[in-house]
């Protein structure tokens, strides 16, 4: 069990991959065309445009630990 702080940390959309064990391409692509992303639905970004670019994507850690938990017990 994590703390309520640690689950309401942002991180981006690398380490969102990296937790959920997908590539960034494939996890992008899912939240672009609204697929799910392994037979489950994807943590969607709490932030969009974030960045110097524009481009970043800030998602809430305990979301994507979630999802991870999920594709993991399937």
């Amino acid at each position: 069990m994590t703390s309520p702080a640690l689950r309401k940390e942002r991180i981006g959309i690398t380490h969102a991959a990296q937790l959920l064990g997908v590539r960034v391409t494939e996890f992008k692509d899912a939240l672009q065309h609204g697929r799910d992303l392994r037979g489950h639905a994807p943590p969607q970004p709490i932030v969009r445009g974030a960045g110097s670019n524009g481009t970043q994507m800030l998602f809430l850690l305990g979301d994507v630990m979630d999802v991870a938990e999920l594709m993991a017990n399937s």
